[in-house]
């Protein structure tokens, strides 16, 4: 991951009432806060932190300095913020639920503030956010971030399972990596000469490379015969993308053992669902044409190439508990109902990964 934190701003609409609410979504690796207008039924401006570690002992002070920030920059006032809603990882969560305060956000005392409930020890509010956003019904779902993170829903039954990652995926294990955000190399493809070519999100200089483009960089690797299916770089001990910006064989280990790791995780997923549930996917490796890269890599089964995805539902899912009563009255619900099954899938994931690892 990069080693200096960028910041990142992006108001949404021109207008806005006085009556606001904070989302916040919390991964370990940055943070983002999404300003939703109550009034207007409607995001009005976005701010994130990228590549700075997020702990238990950082998280409030991050908080804090993010919201201050993106208020000044957008011009809003603390009244106008009535709530605030966070998502995070168990252990994160916890130290929320007894020390995040309004003063502490520098906010008014009469501030709410809602936190996402996790799941387990290991499945954390964000994947509960993540699953407020889709439909009623079976379905199948999962998150790829620092770990997959995944449900499958028969009726009354939710069987829930978290599998750690080694760091590719949520971009902390790459020597150049951050997230989508502007200035990150989100595609990496040829030209019909065979020349390298990649996009950047915002259309502005190299940053750093995100998950999604890594995974493509992978694919073309493979394709070129500079990687061979064992993980090993042929012919160099580095890819270059552009702009100094480079995956170095540690990189691509790191990549290896998170597509073998998610597709083991993924095919337990498939196999617990019905045939007729929808699937779902969303993290950041999914961003741009990360789907098509994921499977190509075999990180993602084909089975599931028909999957909806996106880049970051667990950023909607907040929204939605923090700006409705029913919603959180949903996610206590799921919570109270989802029972976590990993510890009884782990032998069969184990040899899964074994059998994935090559490309």
């Amino acid at each position: 991951m990069l080693e200096q934190f960028h910041y990142f701003y992006e108001k949404l609409r021109p207008e806005r009432s006085a009556e606001l609410a904070a989302a916040f979504d919390i991964t370990p690796c940055g943070i983002s806060v999404v300003l939703c207008d109550m009034a207007l039924s409607r995001r009005y401006a976005r701010a994130a932190l990228a590549c700075e570690k997020v702990t238990s002992e950082t998280v409030i002070r991050q908080m804090s300095r993010l919201l201050s920030l993106a208020m000044q920059r957008f011009d809003i006032p603390a009244q106008a913020v009535k709530s605030v809603g966070a998502a995070a990882g168990t252990h994160i969560t916890a130290l929320l639920e007894s020390a995040l305060t309004p003063t502490g956000l520098f906010l008014p005392p009469e501030t709410e503030i809602y936190l996402l409930p996790y799941i387990s020890a290991g499945i954390g509010g964000r994947f509960t956010a993540a699953l407020l956003t889709l439909p009623e019904g079976d379905f199948a779902a999962a998150d790829i971030g620092a770990a997959v993170c995944t449900a499958v829903k028969r009726g009354d039954s939710l069987k829930c399972a978290a599998f750690p990652l080694s760091g590719a995926f949520d971009c902390s294990a790459l020597t150049f990596g951050m997230p989508a955000e502007n200035g990150a190399i989100v595609s990496v493809y040829s030209k019909k000469d065979g020349g390298l070519c990649y996009s950047v999100c915002g259309d502005i200089d190299a940053v750093g490379i995100a998950p999604c483009a890594a995974a493509e960089a992978a694919v073309l690797m493979l394709r070129r015969g500079t990687l061979d299916a064992f993980g090993i770089l042929t012919d160099r001990d580095k890819f270059t993308i552009g702009e100094e910006i480079f995956l170095t064989q540690e990189d691509v280990r790191a990549l290896q053992t998170d597509k073998a790791r998610c597709a083991a995780a993924l095919e337990l997923m498939r196999r617990e669902a019905e045939p007729s549930a929808r699937t779902f996917l969303s993290g950041e490796p999914l961003a741009e044409d990360g789907m098509g890269a994921l499977l190509d890599i075999g990180a993602v089964p084909h089975e599931l190439a028909g999957a909806a995805f996106c880049r970051n539902a667990a950023e909607q899912g907040v929204i939605n508990f923090v700006v409705s009563e029913k919603c959180r009255q949903t996610a206590h619900e799921l919570v109270m109902s989802a029972e976590d099954i990993t510890h009884g899938l782990l032998p069969e994931f184990d040899e899964m990964y074994i059998k994935n690892l090559e490309f």
